[in-house]
Formats: C-alpha cells, sequence, structure tokens
C-alpha cells in the first residue's frame, strides 16, 4: 500500500513538473513569436523607407536629406541585426524549454509505466488469490459431497 502511494505520488509530482515545463514552453514561444513579428515590422519599415528613398532619389533630393535617410537606414539596419540577435536566443531559449519538456514528458511515462506494471501485478495477485479460493471452494465442496 506504501508503496503504491509513493508511486502514485512520485507520478503526481511528475505530471506538475510536465505542466510547469509546458508553460515554460508557451512563454518561451510567445516571446518568439513576438521577437518574430518586432522583425518583420522593422524589416517591413526597411522596405518602406528604402522605397520612399529610391522615389525621392528619382524625383531629385538635397544632400542632406540624402544623408537623413542614410543614416536612418543604418540605424534600421542595426536595429533589425539586434532583433536577428534577440531572435536566435529565443529560438534557443525555445530549444532548451523543448527539451526540459521532453525530459520531463519521458519522465512522467516512465512512472506511468512503473504504475501500470504495479497495478497489472496487484490485479495478477488478486485473480490468482480469487482462483487459490475458488478452488478451494470447489475441493471443499467436493469433500462434502463424499461425506
Amino acid at each position: 500500500m506504501t508503496q503504491n502511494s509513493a508511486l502514485a505520488t512520485l507520478k503526481d509530482l511528475a505530471e506538475k513538473e510536465v505542466d510547469n515545463a509546458a508553460l515554460r514552453l508557451g512563454e518561451m514561444r510567445r516571446g518568439c513569436q513576438q521577437a518574430q513579428e518586432q522583425l518583420q515590422m522593422l524589416m517591413n519599415y526597411q522596405d518602406e523607407y528604402q522605397s520612399s528613398l529610391n522615389t525621392s532619389m528619382s524625383q531629385g533630393i538635397g544632400s542632406q536629406r540624402w544623408q537623413n535617410y542614410q543614416q536612418f537606414i543604418q540605424t534600421l539596419e542595426k536595429a533589425i541585426d539586434q532583433h536577428r540577435q534577440q531572435l536566435a536566443q529565443w529560438n534557443h531559449k525555445v530549444d532548451q524549454a523543448l527539451g526540459v519538456w521532453r525530459e520531463k514528458k519521458q519522465r512522467l511515462q516512465a512512472w506511468q509505466t512503473l504504475s501500470d506494471r504495479q497495478a497489472s501485478a496487484a490485479l495478477l495477485a488478486e485473480n490468482r488469490l480469487d482462483q487459490k479460493r475458488m478452488d478451494e471452494f470447489a475441493q471443499r465442496a467436493t469433500q462434502r459431497k463424499h461425506e
């Protein structure tokens, strides 16, 4: 009985660890998604700004305005590079959280397997005991008939 209770407790703890790991993985995926969206937004903004620069250049643009465009585009490129690095970090965090979740899930499955085996062994023992009792009952009934 105590062994069964201990196994159930360990299995419950493993379930909680899987749930916590899944929550953490979800947080990491949301952070990664947000970083991806921000990067995409910056890249779209850069494309729009580059297109605006091209249009302005085709119509004629002053040197000061051209320098402002160039400085802003360089600033955008730096921001995009930083966001790419940030996205790479988020992807790494997601990979780590996924690895932890898989490990916790595997541990839970091991506890579940042990619990299932224990339940099967207990059922088998109970069935054998029932069979033994039925055999003894049948044997006594047979003896009574012969007496």
